[in-house]
């Protein structure tokens, strides 16, 4: 004869107390991850907020050191590499600001630019901002300072302008495309 082992009955108490034991870990864990991805800083500076950057240098740098150094400007303090991004952005904001001068001095008083004004006898930087200002779907690295005697190849290229000066940096021929 087989006997029949009586199955175990659940009271209400202790479906209660399972139900709850399940429960609790779930509720812990959206608690930790609710502080986890809360940005909480209890030292943090209140009165100081970073100003925004120039738009036309885009965002900065996502990945960051984490010292706190003094930033260049008016931009307050943060880190390291936040503040090299600054410096080269204001330093090609500087450069652009001297190319835009040189460009002043490009274009001549008969109003002229590239390539119907004569370039001979400028240094080869400003014949390269002329060459630049004068049309504009050239590359500033397809405008390229060689002296007078290089060899160079023969090979013709739309978007390539050579400016040949001499040993004193002065422009030697006119530029043309090629």
């Amino acid at each position: 004869a087989i006997r029949k082992i009586p199955k175990p009955t659940m009271t209400t108490a202790r479906l209660l107390i399972s139900f709850f034991s399940l429960l609790i870990p779930l509720f812990a864990i959206n608690i930790v991850g609710a502080f986890a991805n809360a940005e909480i800083n209890a030292n943090a500076d209140t009165t100081h907020i970073m100003p925004e950057f120039p738009s036309h240098w885009g965002p900065p740098p996502r990945a960051q050191t984490r010292d706190f150094v003094q930033l260049p400007g008016e931009y307050g303090r943060g880190s390291g590499t936040v503040r090299k991004w600054i410096l080269e952005k204001m330093e090609e904001d500087n450069a652009k600001a001297a190319s835009a001068s040189t460009f002043t001095r490009s274009v001549g008083n008969d109003g002229k630019s590239w390539p119907d004004k004569d370039l001979v006898g400028m240094t080869g930087d400003e014949a390269k901002a002329a060459v630049l200002a004068g049309d504009s779907t050239l590359l500033a690295k397809n405008v390229q300072i060689v002296p007078h005697d290089a060899m160079v190849t023969m090979d013709f290229r739309e978007d390539r302008v050579r400016i040949f000066v001499f040993d004193d940096g002065k422009v030697a021929r006119q530029p043309k495309l090629g």
